[in-house]
């Protein structure tokens, strides 16, 4: 089994034409089982589209698709290559004052579940603090997408969305956590720890096959006032089973696969579901 997360930055990035098809590419020659995304834009207010593929699972809330919507065109693309996923997305906030940015789940067999709420104190769409998970099950598993707030927050708290988090899901079930946690792993005593001390692990230290796991490596949106800067790791994949991994690789950084956003992706190889 396969698992990718990126944060896709998705519409804002230069050449953008260009870095959907190399992810689409990549996507096609890997076939992932499944793919957490966060930073899923669509213009808002734009060309809706009528969907009758039947691999989209529709959110209770049915959200107004338009046709620039990044997780539609990846999934149309594939199709076109004779690739086949089912998807789901949720907006969650207006980005940059002019995209419906959200969060979305890509799968190669169809979920039996689908659910999203928030996490974060604000619902309100036009609050870039809002923040909401999505999740699929897929054979007894769930996948959740994750796009959390900063530790040093004082109004919105990642210490309050992850107790919001926890509240919403059972311990009885396998998860995966896939995204971006805007934690750094180097930092003690933070939100980073906080999801280890509550009964996951980082999919990262279960392999010995790894590579550095750096998944930012420039001053970014969101960390430009957060003082000296360092390349980071804070995209994830967790699980809150601690079965070895097979492998854990940074993907779309330069090295391994072209820059496609201001994330990189990571994908890792697990057989412990």
């Amino acid at each position: 089994m396969k698992l990718l997360t990126c944060n896709t930055h998705s519409l804002v990035e230069d050449k953008y034409e260009e870095k959907l098809q190399a992810f689409v590419e990549r996507v096609a020659e890997e076939q992932f089982d499944v793919i957490a995304l966060q930073e899923v834009n669509q213009t808002h207010g734009g060309v809706k589209v009528e969907i009758e593929n039947p691999e989209y699972l529709v959110t209770d809330e049915n959200p107004v698709i338009t046709s620039d919507n990044h997780v539609y065109n990846v999934v149309k693309m594939l199709a076109d290559k004779g690739i086949h996923y089912y998807f789901t997305w949720t907006p969650i906030k207006l980005g940059y004052d002019r995209y419906d940015e959200g969060i979305a789940i890509m799968s190669r067999k169809k979920p039996e579940e689908v659910k999203h709420f928030y996490i974060s104190k604000s619902e309100e769409y036009g609050d870039w603090h809002s923040r909401k998970v999505i999740g699929v099950k897929i054979e007894g598993c769930w996948y959740f997408s994750m796009h959390m707030g900063w530790w040093q927050e004082e109004t919105e708290r990642f210490t309050d969305q992850w107790e919001e988090f926890l509240a919403n899901i059972s311990e009885d079930d396998k998860i995966y956590l896939m995204g971006d946690f805007n934690n750094p792993a180097h930092v003690r005593e933070e939100g980073y720890d906080l999801v280890l001390n509550s009964g996951f692990y980082d999919t990262y230290h279960l392999t010995g096959q790894k590579d550095e796991g750096v998944t930012v490596v420039k001053a970014i949106d969101g960390w430009r006032d957060k003082g000296a800067f360092a390349k980071l790791r804070i995209d994830f994949i967790f699980k809150n089973h601690d079965t070895e991994v097979e492998s854990s690789q940074v993907i779309f950084n330069g090295d391994n696969g072209p820059v496609i956003s201001d994330h990189f992706g990571v994908v890792i190889k697990d057989e412990g579901v």
